[in-house]
C-alpha cells in the first residue's frame, strides 16, 4: 500500500510490490525486509547488500544462507546466493529449506496422475476437483496404509494443519478415524500450501468406498515419505541433519515402480542441495560413530590445506547415488572436490579434533545451530504482507512488524485453564 498524491491530497493505493524478508540465525530474529525493484537475482541481492550496509550489519559474521530452493535464489552462475558470495569475496553454507523440496515429490507425482493445477487453488483433473469437498463427505471402512511415521514427542511444536496431517497419518496406518478428526477442517487448499492438499488428499481417501489407483498411490505416498519426512525435519531442524533427511527420503520412496521413480527421482535430484559435500560433512561432524567423525575432520582439514587463496568456489548440486546404504555413501568422493564448509571455516583445527572425541557436544553445537528449513522465514513473510495492508511506506511497515514482534514477546500466553490463575 503506497499513498498516492493527485492535486494537493494524498491516496491510498495498493501496488504490487516486491518484498524479502530478513531473518538471524540461530534464534530466528527478525531483522528486516527489503523493497527490490524487480524480482530478478541481480535487484534481491543489491537490496540485500545495501540493507546490511544501511543498517552497519557485519558482513565478516555472516557464514551460511538460507532461503527456498527457486532457481532465482539457487542459480549457480547468477543466482541470488551466487552474487552475494561474490560481493562478499567468499563462499557461505547453502541452507536451502527442505521442507519447500520435501513437497516438491509429492507436486510433480500429483501432477503426472492428475493433470496440471488450475488457477492458484484449483486443479484441472477430477482427482483435484474432489479436494474441494472432501471435508464435507462421510468417512467409509478403508484399508489401512503401512507407514513410517516417526514417534512425535511432546516438545515438537506443530501447527494445525501439520497436527492434523500427523493424526491423519496415524489414523490410515491404524486403519481406524475418529468421528472428531474427520469434522476437522484439513484446511485451505492453495498450490503455495501443498501441506493442506496431502491433508485433502487424505480426508478423500478415508471417504471412497472404492478409490482409485491414483488416491491410492497419492495416499501411500503421503504415508510413506511425504508425511514422515516433513516430521522427522521437524524433530531435527538443524543443518547438522539435512544430509540424512535426503538419504532418508531416497530410502522411502525405494517402494515405487520404476515408472513413478522416473517422475520422482530427477525432481530430488534437482533439489539435493544437503548432498553437497560442504553439507554431508557438517552432518558428519555430529555422526553418532566416532570413525565417521574423525573422516569428516580428516577430510576438512586436508581440504584446507588445499584451499586456494581468493577463490570463491562454485557450488553445485554433484550426482547422487540413489543405492546408497548410508547418507555419507550419497556421493562418490574421489569424483568430487572436497572444499570445506564455510561454517568450518573459522573453527581452530584443535577444536575440530575435540569434536572427534564426542564429548561435550553441546559447547560446539550452537557454531552449527542454523535451521534446516525457512518456516521462520514464512512468519516474517506473513508479517510482512500484513503490514503491508496496514501502513504505507517501508519504515512505517518495519515499526509496525516490529511492534506486532514485541507485542507477541511480552504478552502472557494462556495454553490451559491453571494459566489463567492470578499470584
Amino acid at each position: 500500500m503506497v499513498n498516492h498524491k493527485e492535486g494537493t491530497k494524498y491516496y491510498r493505493q495498493i501496488i504490487t510490490e516486491e518484498h524479502i524478508s530478513l531473518i538471524q540465525e540461530p534464534g530466528s530474529k527478525y531483522i528486516g525486509h527489503t523493497t527490490p525493484t524487480n524480482g530478478s537475482a541481480l535487484q534481491i541481492k543489491n537490496s540485500i547488500i545495501n540493507f546490511l550496509e544501511t543498517n552497519n550489519i557485519v558482513t565478516s559474521e555472516i557464514v551460511a544462507i538460507g532461503c527456498d530452493g527457486t532457481v532465482v535464489n539457487t542459480g549457480f552462475k547468477t543466482g541470488v546466493i551466487r552474487q552475494i558470495e561474490k560481493h562478499l569475496k567468499k563462499p557461505l553454507q547453502w541452507l536451502i529449506c527442505q521442507l519447500h523440496a520435501n513437497e516438491l515429490p509429492l507436486r510433480h507425482l500429483f501432477q503426472h496422475l492428475d493433470g496440471k493445477t488450475s488457477g492458484p487453488n484449483g486443479f484441472s483433473g477430477s482427482l483435484g476437483k474432489q479436494l474441494e469437498i472432501c471435508h464435507k463427505l462421510p468417512i467409509v471402512e478403508f484399508a489401512r496404509i503401512e507407514s513410517n511415521l516417526p514417534y512425535l514427542k511432546n516438545e515438537v511444536e506443530l501447527s494445525t494443519d501439520q497436527k492434523y496431517l500427523y493424526e491423519m497419518c496415524l489414523s490410515i496406518s491404524n486403519g481406524n478415524c475418529s468421528i472428531d478428526l474427520s469434522r476437522r477442517n484439513p484446511g485451505k487448499q492453495a498450490h503455495s500450501r501443498w501441506l493442506t492438499t496431502a491433508n485433502r488428499i487424505l480426508r478423500l481417501y478415508i471417504s471412497m468406498q472404492s478409490p482409485t489407483e491414483n488416491i491410492k498411490i497419492l495416499a501411500e505416498f503421503i504415508l510413506k515419505v511425504y508425511g514422515p519426512m516433513w516430521f522427522y525435519i521437524k524433530m531435527n531442524p538443524s543443518c547438522t541433519s539435512g544430509s540424512k533427511h535426503l538419504w532418508k527420503t531416497i530410502q522411502f520412496s525405494r517402494y515405487l515402480p520404476d515408472s513413478l521413480k522416473q517422475i520422482i527421482d530427477p525432481v530430488i535430484k534437482r533439489n539435493a542441495y544437503f548432498g553437497s559435500i560442504e553439507n554431508i560433512l557438517i552432518c558428519m561432524l555430529f555422526d553418532d560413530r566416532e570413525d565417521i567423525r574423525k573422516l569428516a575432520v580428516t577430510k576438512i582439514i586436508e581440504a584446507r590445506k588445499n584451499n586456494e587463496e581468493g577463490t570463491i568456489r562454485c557450488f553445485q548440486i554433484p550426482l547422487l547415488n540413489f543405492n546408497a546404504n548410508d547418507y555419507f555413501e550419497l556421493i562418490n568422493w574421489e569424483n568430487n572436490q572436497v572444499t570445506e564448509p564455510p561454517i568450518t571455516s573459522k573453527i581452530d583445527q584443535e577444536i575440530l579434533k575435540q569434536i572427534i572425541g564426542g564429548r561435550n557436544k553441546e559447547n560446539y553445537f550452537d557454531i552449527f545451530n542454523f535451521p534446516c528449513h525457512t518456516q521462520a522465514v514464512e512468519r516474517s513473510v506473513k508479517l510482512v504482507t500484513e503490514a503491508s495492508a496496514a501502513v504505507c511506506g517501508q519504515t512505517r511497515r518495519d515499526g509496525f512488524i516490529r511492534s506486532r514482534i514485541e507485542s507477541r514477546r511480552i504478552m502472557p500466553q494462556f495454553y490451559s485453564k491453571k494459566d489463567f490463575r492470578l499470584n
